[in-house]
């Protein structure tokens, strides 16, 4: 809002008050002489009387006029103009936040959110904010863009902002104008409102259809009532047209990353481990009974299996839900920044520390700290992570003060760490003190039985997201439990992802399958488990059926012609003309 229409505004209101002041003290005067005036014309009856009193209340129907007109039309003259001014430059704002983008020619799903983010703190005056994908299919949300945060990637950071807010977005679909969270009832003893002092919020649903899929999320900190009504309404017309655009543009629906995975539902955590195989029942079994505990938990397991997975329910089924889930990859941060990022540090700690950093335990205290891929944690710093397991104390880089913490450490790793440790490269007293409560998840090759659940399961997730409702043929099932998955239930996520979104029909079938799992020779222990065998060993049912047939045979046979091709070149040393010579010959 501009500050001639502020103007404006102030003065229509203040415009208003006189009216209703003034008119209640005319009327309280004239109505005291009229009194007054038939009371002496009850003692007295003289016609003069008469005729003051007839007077006063042509004078008091006259002010009654007058103060009727003035607001009817004047005053409501200028609050239509107020509010014209207000329109306009509420259109205005749009337009430029629209202009900025087309400007920008950002055709780029990522690239838009962030140019719109942008757009719209610029124009608002937020000091940061997100814009986020929720998938009420699951337990996960994605942070598609986010500005002026820790990091570019709030969700590995989540006691950087209220879940709580955005639970209330998400579950009734409502835009928040909030003026001081620090002192509102309702959030105030929120950790994350006290720990970061959050003060204006403002946030609108991305809906489609009526269904919220989605948050636009803004906040100013520095100081309260940062944000204004005409504000929100800005917001819930750049979300409104932000779904609008992705729809038409193709651009929705957003899937999950395994990096920027937000968990909103605590209930449901422990549901995104889909199997009946004993090991995994097992596995479930002991979450439930562990919950509570303050012990160390260390996951093993080879890459793919789910051991964030059971990380996140060992936390959201325990009484440390309401409190931070800091995931930490130690495989991901470089060595020289590890420690930092663990223990924080004090301004002037080294060269670029220009203001205090609270660390990881830190900004996990009451909550759960995973620590991922615990092998990759350097030696000297193994020494120090084994202290703070054993005092749950530590300081700060470049600090004197001694810092006491209570966290709930769980480990993981796909590495065996007793042998790294025979090795020397990882310290026997560390892998005692996490390995307190060991906790195993098993390789998908060895729990086959479940993939026809867990395809079932992506098929059911990936299509909602889709809005496509998709089968699958029994070959397909039948191929995918002989295929070993290296790459375990993470490798199985992404290709039923892959098949879905290409899915030119509405029956998933053998050939929608990748090449590397449709190898005819070599890897089938019989003809009944070669792809060609699936296709032919039945009559088609159809001429539809028969011409699907006969896409996926010459697809099948393509495949296989490519890959002797690739294989002849290899083995003539990469000279085509040698290689081709060799073909001839075939």
């Amino acid at each position: 809002m501009t500050k001639g229409t502020k103007q404006i505004r102030a003065l229509a209101e203040r415009l208003a008050a006189l009216l209703e002041q003034e008119s209640a003290e005319h009327q309280a005067i004239l109505s005291a002489l009229i009194e007054s005036v038939s009371l002496l014309q009850g003692d007295t009856a003289d016609r003069r009387f008469l005729g003051i009193n007839s007077q006063l209340k042509r004078l008091r129907e006259r002010l009654d006029f007058l103060v009727k007109m003035a607001r009817q039309d004047f005053l409501r003259k200028i609050q239509q103009q107020a509010q014209a001014l207000d329109a306009k430059e509420s259109g205005g704002r749009l337009s430029a936040i629209l202009a900025g983008l087309i400007e920008r020619q950002t055709g780029a799903f990522r690239p838009f959110c962030e140019t719109l983010l942008d757009q719209v703190m610029a124009a608002v005056g937020a000091e940061r904010g997100f814009v986020l994908f929720y998938h009420p299919e699951s337990t996960e949300a994605e942070v598609v863009a986010a500005r002026n945060f820790l990091t570019t990637n709030p969700a590995l950071e989540e006691y950087e902002f209220s879940r709580t807010l955005l639970r209330e977005i998400f579950r009734h679909s409502k835009p928040l104008l909030l003026g001081d969270v620090s002192h509102d009832s309702a959030y105030a003893r929120e950790a994350s409102v006290e720990k970061f002092q959050i003060k204006s919020v403002l946030a609108a649903p991305l809906k489609q259809e009526e269904r919220t899929i989605g948050a636009l999320y803004l906040e100013n900190n520095s100081r309260p009532i940062a944000f204004e009504p005409d504000d929100l309404e800005l917001l819930q017309c750049v979300a409104r047209f932000m779904v609008f655009y992705l729809r038409h543009a193709r651009l929705l629906p957003v899937l999950a990353e395994e990096k920027s995975r937000v968990f909103f539902d605590a209930d449901r955590a422990s549901k995104e481990i889909v199997g009946r195989d004993p090991a995994i029942l097992q596995t479930l079994h002991t979450i439930a009974k562990i919950a509570d505990s303050p012990a160390a938990v260390l996951i093993e397991g080879e890459s793919g299996t789910g051991k964030e997975l059971a990380a996140r329910a060992l936390h959201y089924q325990g009484k440390r839900k309401e409190h931070a889930f800091v995931p930490i990859n130690c495989a991901a941060i470089p060595e020289n920044l590890l420690e930092s990022e663990l223990f924080g540090y004090e301004k002037g700690a080294f060269t670029g520390a220009v203001e205090r950093y609270i660390g990881r335990l830190e900004q996990g205290d009451g909550g759960t700290i995973f620590l991922d891929e615990v092998s990759e944690l350097a030696y000297p710093l193994q020494a120090k992570l084994l202290r703070f397991l054993q005092s749950s104390e530590f300081e700060r880089l470049g600090g004197k003060d001694t810092i006491r913490v209570d966290v709930r450490i769980v480990a993981a790793t796909s590495r065996n760490l007793i042998s790294l440790s025979r090795e020397g490269k990882f310290q026997d007293a560390l892998f005692y003190r996490l390995n307190v409560i060991p906790l195993i998840m098993p390789a998908l090759r060895d729990r086959k039985k479940d993939i026809p659940l867990l395809i079932d399961h992506f098929l059911h997730h990936f299509g909602s997201v889709y809005g496509r409702e998709l089968k699958v043929e029994a070959e397909v099932y039948d191929c995918l439990q002989e295929y070993p998955f290296p790459g375990n239930v993470r490798e199985l996520e992404n290709l039923i992802h892959r098949m879905v979104a290409l899915a030119a029909g509405e029956t998933l079938g053998v050939a929608d399958l990748p090449i590397e799992i449709l190898q005819i020779t070599g890897h089938r222990i019989s003809l009944e488990q070669a792809p060609l065998y699936k296709v032919l060993q039945t009559p088609p049912r159809d001429l539809q059926d028969l011409r699907r047939r006969k896409e996926t045979v010459l697809r099948l046979l393509g495949d296989q012609e490519r890959e002797l091709a690739q294989r002849t070149v290899q083995e003539a040393g990469g000279k085509v003309s040698e290689a081709a010579k060799r073909r001839n010959k075939m």
